[in-house]
């Protein structure tokens, strides 16, 4: 699935187009030797053979009808996947997602006020490979509304050879992040190479929402800076950062061939 789905169909049918038009070839001064003697051998004349020919080839050319129209189907399926997406953002877990309880003694941390539920969260995680962070409800709420509505967006993140596109995607409370060049290979079957799963458990309690962030290691494709990056990046453009740079998220899936990468660059590059 390309990041730019209208533009992308115009660029496949403009390639397309032009092999039809190159097609078209005067057969009867290029062959009219070959022709007259394949008459002959029909007992036809040249124009019974030419009209014969034509029917023959209108026939030929109800498949490829069929062809084109399958040529068309990307678009359906875009639209269905971007369908799909949305509604697996505002699923709920899976029993074997992660949750709360599942990480940390949930009834003992309930116990415990906002400060000293987050030095125990930092300290649980510190020999871990992993990053976390404590983000205050009313962020979170936010951010967490407008996922559901836009589940999908991409992020420039520097390297040392210049910005590579990370493709980030919602999932109740996660969000995973793949490459562009993983994602438009394999669509919504990219491996994620780095996960933040959001616990909103003492959302109410306490007025917190606990973060973690995964680095998969299969294979590793990040590394700590770039996932603290990624979870900034997460948080700048659906919650705490500028009108503009939500402006944009809303873009992106309102009006894809309108948008404007070397702009998001930039909008990052305000904040690094």
């Amino acid at each position: 699935m390309g990041m730019r789905p209208l533009g992308y169909r115009a660029r496949f049918f403009a390639s397309e187009v032009p092999l039809f038009n190159k097609s078209a070839v005067d057969y009867e001064s290029k062959y009219g030797d070959k022709l007259k003697v394949a008459a002959q051998k029909q007992g036809l004349s040249v124009e019974q053979l030419k009209a014969k020919t034509l029917e023959e080839a209108k026939k030929r050319a109800k498949p490829v009808k069929a062809a084109a129209v399958k040529k068309v189907a990307p678009k359906n399926s875009a639209d269905k996947a971007a369908a799909e997406i949305k509604a697996k953002a505002q699923m709920p877990y899976e029993s074997s997602a992660p949750t709360l309880d599942k990480v940390v003694k949930l009834e003992l941390l309930e116990k415990e006020d906002k400060d000293t539920i987050e030095k125990i969260w930092t300290q649980f995680h510190a020999d871990k490979d992993c990053i976390t962070a404590i983000i205050p409800s009313d962020i979170y709420d936010t951010l967490y509304k407008r996922s559901q509505d836009y589940p999908m967006f991409v992020v420039p993140m520097p390297r040392e050879t210049g910005i590579e596109f990370y493709v980030m995607q919602f999932d109740f409370h996660q969000c995973h992040f793949t490459s562009l060049l993983e994602f438009k290979t394999k669509g919504t079957e990219a491996r994620p190479f780095f996960t933040i799963t959001h616990f909103p458990e003492l959302a109410k309690s306490k007025g917190i929402v606990l973060m973690k962030g995964e680095i998969t290691d299969e294979p590793r494709m990040i590394d700590t800076q770039n996932a603290q990056f990624l979870a900034f990046a997460v948080q700048q453009f659906y919650a705490t950062g500028s009108d503009a740079k939500f402006k944009m998220v809303e873009q992106f899936h309102k009006a894809p061939q309108e948008f404007d990468y070397q702009a998001l660059i930039q909008e990052v590059e305000k904040v690094m």
